[in-house]
C-alpha cells in the first residue's frame, strides 16, 4: 500500500517563493509507484493542500489532516521543504512531534539552534571551532559605527540572525556603506549579526539520511 507523503512548502519568510519551487522539484520526482505526494502550502493566513488543478484544501491542524471529496486524509510523513520559519527554526518539527506524524529534517532543537546563527555560534566556540568576529546588534540599538568596524573589519557581511537563501545579506566595502546595508538586515529580522570576511572556498554538503 502507498505511503501519503505531505510535501509542506512555502512558509512565513521572504524565502516561500524559493520554498514553492524546492518543493515543486519534491513533487514531481517522489516516486508515484511507492507514493501519493500532497503539496501541502503553508502560510501565515492559511494552511491548505492545493490539488494538481491548484484547487486548495484547509488543513485541519488538530491532527494536519485533509478532507477532499469527504474523506479524510491522514499523513505517513512530512517532507519538509519550507525555508526559514516555520520550516527550518523548529516550529514546524515541535508541532509534527506533538501529533505524532514523522518528518524528514532535523528535531526541534537542532532546528533552532542552527537557524539562530548568534547561538549557533555561542554553541561552537567553546569546543574551539574557529568562525568569523562577529558584532551583534538589536533592532533599536545605538550604531557604533567604528567600534563595529574596528572588530570586524572591511570588507564585512551584515545579515539578519534568523533568515536564509541570503536575504538581508551585504558585502560592506566601506564605512559608508555600513548603515544602509544595517537597514537591509533589519527588514528580515530586529536581530543582526556583522561578520568579518573570509577568503576562501566555500563548501556545502547535503546529507540525505
Amino acid at each position: 500500500m502507498k505511503k501519503n507523503i505531505a510535501i509542506i512548502m512555502g512558509g512565513y519568510s521572504s524565502e516561500y517563493q524559493i520554498s514553492l519551487k524546492s518543493g515543486n522539484v519534491v513533487y514531481e520526482t517522489l516516486d508515484a509507484t511507492k507514493y501519493n505526494a500532497y503539496r501541502i502550502h503553508i502560510y501565515k493566513e492559511k494552511w491548505v493542500y492545493v490539488d494538481s488543478y491548484d484547487a486548495e484544501f484547509p488543513v485541519d491542524k488538530n491532527d494536519f489532516s485533509v478532507i477532499v471529496d469527504n474523506s479524510k486524509i491522514t499523513f505517513d510523513c512530512v517532507f519538509n521543504a519550507i525555508h526559514g520559519s516555520p520550516g527550518e527554526d523548529g516550529f514546524m518539527q515541535a508541532y509534527l512531534k506533538l501529533i505524532h506524524v514523522p518528518q524528514t529534517s532535523c528535531d526541534m532543537y537542532q532546528a533552532s539552534l542552527t537557524f539562530n546563527k548568534r547561538d549557533c555560534l555561542s554553541v561552537l566556540k567553546p569546543y574551539g571551532i574557529k568562525t568569523a568576529e562577529s558584532f551583534f546588534i538589536n533592532l533599536g540599538d545605538v550604531i557604533n559605527e567604528k567600534a563595529i568596524i574596528d572588530k570586524v573589519g572591511l570588507p564585512c557581511f551584515v545579515k539578519a540572525n534568523k533568515a536564509g537563501s541570503s536575504f538581508g545579506v551585504t558585502k560592506v566595502h566601506k564605512k559608508d556603506e555600513l548603515q544602509s546595508a544595517i537597514d537591509v538586515a533589519f527588514k528580515e529580522d530586529d536581530e543582526i549579526i556583522i561578520e568579518s570576511f573570509l577568503d576562501g572556498t566555500e563548501v556545502s554538503v547535503g546529507v540525505i539520511t
